[in-house]
């Protein structure tokens, strides 16, 4: 039971922090360290609410799979770079490169536990790529 509570209390905090990350989306031009940092806490909140849900430690040791450990490493890299570009060097740039990325990383992660979720998103994904290279001109 202390799981599932501990799990809903991860999601109310994962829900808040996304939704104040979509208020602040349409100031993303100009200043994207609201959304960077709304959106970094509610990925986090999410993955620990799991983590309560699975247990902590068969949590970790399932990230730290050879399956997952290349999201691991992606996600939470994503997630340093995007809070320290964005509260510490105060860079534009680097703050919207690692929000992109740890959009993916988190999406990868979410869809990779549905049945069948990596090979649709694989599917997807390849079949935008298509459509996005037929629109270039080069």
């Amino acid at each position: 039971m202390q799981r599932w509570i501990g799990f809903a209390g991860c999601a109310v905090l994962a829900l808040f922090c996304f939704l104040m990350a979509f208020l602040a989306l349409p100031l993303m031009v100009i200043k994207p360290q609201k959304f960077a940092t709304a959106f970094s806490l509610g990925g986090l909140a999410t993955i620990a609410g799991i983590a309560l849900l699975r247990g902590p430690r068969a949590h970790t040791r399932h990230l730290l799979s050879r399956d997952r450990l290349l999201f691991t490493v992606t996600y939470l890299g994503s997630v340093f770079f995007t809070l320290f570009f964005s509260a510490i060097a105060h860079s534009y740039l680097g703050t919207l490169l690692f929000v992109v990325v740890q959009v993916v990383a988190l999406v990868w992660y979410v869809v990779s536990y549905f049945p069948g979720g990596s090979a649709g998103l694989q599917s997807t994904t390849a079949s935008l790529a298509g459509g996005a290279r037929s629109l270039l001109p080069f």
